[in-house]
C-alpha cells in the first residue's frame, strides 16, 4: 500500500483504495501559468527575468533593468513581443524558485503505513512547505486537523491561503516532527505549548515560532515565520502622511515621555517601534530593548530577550534596566499592570519610552492603561503620544493600472474628503499570485497628548465622548488615512474600507 508525494511535497496520490489513503485534492494555485511558461525556465533564470501576465498578446516581462537588451534580443528569438518592468534580482530569483517548486512533476514513492515521528518523509514534507510558504512571503503556515483531513494554510499578506489537503492519517507525525524541531513535549496533547526553532530557505535564516493546541479531531498548529535577515523599515516608508510623519517624528524626538503603539497581534507594532528607534537612537543614548521574541537585531542597541521560564518577563527586565542607566527604553509589550506601571513610572523620572499594547485604537490603548488601575493623572503627565495602526495590502507595482472611479466610489471618496479622476488597482500576476496586491503597508491613527487633551485624560470621560473631543482636536481615523492611500495609488479604496472601526 504505497502512496506518493511529489517533490515539492504538496501531493500525495495513493494507489491503495483505502479509506486512510484518501486522494488528496490539488490545491490550485493562482500564478499565471501561461505567463510563466511562456519564457524556457532555463534561459529565464539565466537572465533573471520572469513572465508575469499578458496583455492581449503582449507579455509583460519583470527583469532587472541592466538585463534588458539580453531579455528583448531573448524574446525576439522566440518571436514574443513583451513589455519590460523593472524588478531586483532578489524578486525574480525567489519567483522562479517558487515556480520550479511548483512545476515539478517527479513522484517520489513512500509507504504511508510505515511512516513515523522523525523520519525523513514527514520532515522533508514540513521543510518543502515551510520552504514554499517563505518563498510566498507568508507570515504564517497553519496545520489543522480534521476529522478525515488535514489542511495546510499561509497567511500571505494577511489573507490565508489553502496549499494543500493530506490524508489525517498523516496528523500525529506532523505534530510530533514540528514538537521534536521546536523542542517541545510529543507526549502531551491536550495542553497549549509553545516553541522555536530555525531553518534555511536559500540564503536566508527564518527563525519559526511554534504554537500548538489542542482541537475535536486532534492538534492545530501554526508557525509564525520571520526573516532573522530582514531590515527594519525607515519611518519615511511606514504609510505615514506628511502631517502624520511630522508628528510622530515630533513625538519621539521628546527628552522623555511614554510612546504607545496600539493595534492587533500582526498589526505592524514591532515595525513601527524599530523604526521608530532607531530614528532618534545616537551613540551618545544609551538604548536598550525588551523584546519577546528580539525580531530585529540591531548593532549599537542593547537587546534583552525576554524568558517567561526564567522568571524573567517584561516586569523583571524593565526593573533591571533602570538600573542600566537608560536613555531610551523599548519595551516590546505591555501585557500587565506592573508592567505599564513601571513604564509610566520611568517616563516621568526622565527616560523615552516606546512600548506596544493591544487595543483597537489610540483612544482604545489609554483605557488599556486606566484599566490596569493607572492614574488618569499620571497618564496625562507621562504620555507623549499614542499611535494605532493596521496593515492593509498594497497593490502589486507589476499589474496596477489606473482606473476611473465607478459613481459609489466618488460618493466614499467625497465623504471622506478626497477628490481624484483615477484609482489604481492590481490586474494579477505571477508575483502576487493572481491577487493584484503585494505586500502590506500600515494605516496610522495618531493622537498627540496636547495640554488639552491631557486635561481631558485627567477629567476620565466616557471613551466615546473622549474619541470625539479628539477628532474635533485634529486626530484622524484609520480608515480615512486608508482611503488617503488609495488616492495615492497605494492601495485599493476597497482595502481601504476594511479599516472602518470606531468611527462615532
Amino acid at each position: 500500500m504505497m502512496a506518493k508525494i511529489s517533490a515539492a511535497g504538496l501531493l500525495i496520490d495513493p494507489t491503495s483504495t483505502q479509506d486512510l489513503l484518501t486522494v488528496v485534492e490539488t490545491i490550485v494555485d493562482s500564478v499565471d501559468e501561461a505567463a510563466y511558461s511562456a519564457l524556457p525556465f532555463k534561459k529565464a533564470r539565466e537572465l533573471e527575468c520572469l513572465g508575469l501576465r499578458w496583455k492581449n498578446d503582449v507579455l509583460v516581462v519583470g527583469a532587472p533593468e541592466e538585463r534588458w537588451f539580453e531579455v528583448e534580443d531573448f524574446a525576439d528569438s522566440l518571436g514574443i513581443k513583451i513589455e519590460l518592468i523593472a524588478t531586483t534580482e532578489v524578486e525574480i530569483r525567489e519567483a522562479l524558485s517558487l515556480t520550479a517548486t511548483l512545476q515539478k512533476v517527479e513522484k517520489t514513492s513512500i509507504d504511508v503505513s510505515r511512516i513515523e515521528v522523525g523520519e525523513a518523509p514527514i520532515s522533508n514534507l514540513i521543510q518543502q512547505l515551510i520552504e514554499r510558504s517563505v518563498l510566498e512571503r507568508a507570515s504564517d503556515l497553519h496545520f489543522e486537523t480534521y476529522a478525515d483531513h488535514v489542511i495546510v494554510r499561509a497567511r500571505v499578506d494577511g489573507r490565508l491561503r489553502d496549499l494543500v489537503q493530506l490524508p489525517a492519517r498523516l496528523a500525529p507525525a506532523i505534530s510530533s516532527r514540528i514538537k521534536v524541531l521546536a523542542q517541545m513535549n510529543i507526549v502531551e496533547r491536550r495542553r497549549p505549548q509553545d516553541g522555536q526553532f530555525s531553518t534555511t530557505v536559500g540564503d536566508r535564516q527564518v527563525d519559526i515560532r511554534a504554537s500548538s493546541v489542542a482541537t475535536v479531531h486532534g492538534e492545530k498548529i501554526v508557525l509564525r515565520l520571520h526573516d532573522a535577515r530582514k531590515p527594519s523599515v525607515d519611518l519615511g516608508s511606514l504609510g505615514m502622511g506628511t502631517e502624520q510623519l511630522e508628528l510622530f517624528s515630533h513625538m519621539i524626538n521628546a527628552n522623555n515621555g511614554l510612546i504607545l503603539v496600539a493595534g492587533p497581534t500582526g498589526s505592524g507594532k514591532t515595525t513601527t517601534l524599530h523604526s521608530a528607534l532607531q530614528a532618534v537612537a545616537t551613540a551618545e543614548k544609551n538604548v536598550i530593548t525588551i523584546e519577546d521574541p528580539v525580531e530585529y537585531v540591531v548593532p549599537g542597541i542593547n537587546q534583552i530577550p525576554v524568558l517567561d521560564s526564567a522568571n524573567s518577563g517584561f516586569a523583571v527586565q524593565l526593573r533591571s534596566v533602570l538600573r542600566q542607566d537608560p536613555d531610551i527604553i523599548l519595551v516590546g509589550e505591555t501585557r500587565d499592570a506592573e508592567t505599564a506601571r513601571i513604564s509610566v513610572q520611568a517616563a516621568l523620572t526622565g527616560h523615552l519610552v516606546f512600548t506596544s499594547i493591544h487595543a483597537t485604537d489610540s483612544v482604545g490603548a489609554l483605557y488599556r492603561l486606566l484599566q490596569m488601575d493607572i492614574e488618569s493623572h499620571l497618564i496625562a503627565s507621562a504620555i507623549r503620544g499614542v499611535v494605532s495602526q493596521r496593515l492593509i495590502r498594497k497593490n502589486c507595482r507589476f499589474c496596477s493600472e489606473p482606473y476611473k472611479p465607478t459613481s459609489n466610489e466618488v460618493v466614499t471618496l467625497e465623504h471622506y474628503g478626497f477628490k481624484t479622476k483615477q484609482l489604481v488597482r492590481g490586474l494579477g500576476c505571477t508575483l502576487c499570485g493572481g491577487s493584484g496586491y503585494r505586500d502590506r503597508i500600515a494605516s496610522y491613527q495618531m493622537l498627540n497628548i496636547t495640554e488639552g487633551l491631557a486635561e481631558v485624560i485627567v477629567s476620565h470621560p466616557e471613551p466615546n465622548e473622549f474619541r470625539r473631543k479628539a477628532m474635533a482636536l485634529g486626530m484622524t481615523t484609520m480608515d480615512h488615512e486608508g482611503v488617503r492611500l488609495a488616492v495615492e495609488g497605494i492601495t485599493t479604496l476597497d482595502e481601504a474600507l476594511t479599516l472602518m472601526i470606531n468611527n462615532d
